[in-house]
């Protein structure tokens, strides 16, 4: 249970930066956060989720699917509206660079938690099943360490961080690996 205090620490301090630009009224720095960080954390769970289960869980795979479709739709609408506030606000640019930094720290933090704090490889299903083959972006989920996954879950929201934020003409920054 320490694991999940900790990594409920994290995300509660990553909640906290987000809120606080709300409270602030601030609407370029809280979208970048909510739609970039948060939403493109939450797509790359996903992926990785939906890959896992469909295999396995078809149904459960179905539902992710739409709701991944779903979230690309945010992305993409976020990304439009963003790079248009940018452009008009080019100021704002070194509060949403800090902004992202902070909040990819803690999403890796988190994530680091997670998996280094007990989670295992897809083991048996409840069904008594060998779990079925799985790759995400070249990874046999189904053989993974802890390590790998929470390295390649981490890479990826990274590289899509850094491909996004380009888009909209915000400078990625790399956070410090917790």
């Amino acid at each position: 249970m320490k694991a999940l205090g900790v990594a409920y620490l994290d995300l509660l301090r990553f909640t906290d930066l987000l809120l606080d630009k709300v409270d602030r009224r601030d609407f370029v720095a809280g979208i970048v956060g909510q739609n970039v960080v948060l939403e493109g954390m939450a797509f790359a769970v996903l992926e990785m989720l939906h890959a896992l289960s469909k295999g396995s869980n078809v149904k459960f795979a179905h539902t992710l699917a739409g709701v991944i479709a779903d979230e690309r739709r945010h992305v993409g609408f976020g990304e439009n509206r963003i790079g248009a506030l940018i452009r008009r606000h080019p100021e704002r640019k070194a509060d949403v660079e800090r902004l992202q930094r902070e909040m990819s720290y803690h999403m890796l933090a988190a994530f680091a938690v997670v998996f280094r704090g007990g989670a295992t490889p897809p083991e048996r299903s409840c069904l008594g099943r060998e779990p079925a083959r799985a790759d995400y972006r070249g990874l046999a989920l189904e053989a993974a360490s802890p390590q790998e996954l929470e390295q390649a879950l981490a890479a990826t929201v990274l590289a899509d961080f850094k491909r996004r934020l380009e888009r909209i003409g915000v400078e990625y920054q790399t956070p410090p690996r917790p």
